[in-house]
């Protein structure tokens, strides 16, 4: 009598084989899941300190074109602009690190972190760092001029 084997299903071997190529091709696919999350993270950190930045840019341009800045100054990692007598406008955002660099052009006098003022011509550097992800900044550079009137 012939013995007859049946050589339907897979072995031991070849399930092993299989479940190792699974979790190998597993693990790609999540590390690049993960990979993708994170940049996606410092890409909108990145896009809100430039936001920032342009807010800061854009209020200090409005107040120097229609009034006379008299103090630039960042203490205790809040960003302060003075104008007219006493008003102020204040950057403090908790997840940002703020640092500017003024240079007075007609004096070529460069400080930092406070304006001489009044100052009609200044060159203005903004570099803002998230405190989440320190290798995530923005930096923008621009200069800002009045021009006076004969009657001014």
């Amino acid at each position: 009598m012939k013995e007859i084997y049946s050589e339907r299903g897979i072995t031991l071997v070849e399930l092993l084989a299989a479940l190792a190529l699974f979790g190998v091709i597993s693990a790609l696919i999540w590390n690049l899941f993960f990979q993708a999350l994170n940049f996606n993270d410092r890409a909108v950190t990145q896009n809100q300190l430039q936001q920032e930045a342009n807010l800061i840019v854009n209020t200090i341009q409005s107040k120097h074109t229609k009034d006379t800045i008299t103090k630039i100054s960042i203490s205790n990692n809040i960003l302060t602009i003075t104008y007219k007598e006493s008003t102020q406008d204040v950057f403090d955002k908790k997840n940002i690190i703020y640092e500017i660099e003024i240079d007075d052009l007609k004096r070529n006098d460069p400080f930092v972190n406070e304006a001489k003022p009044p100052v009609l011509e200044f060159e203005l550097k903004v570099i803002l760092t998230s405190k989440l992800d320190d290798t995530v900044n923005f930096e923008t550079k621009t200069t800002f001029s009045k021009l006076v009137g004969k009657n001014q």
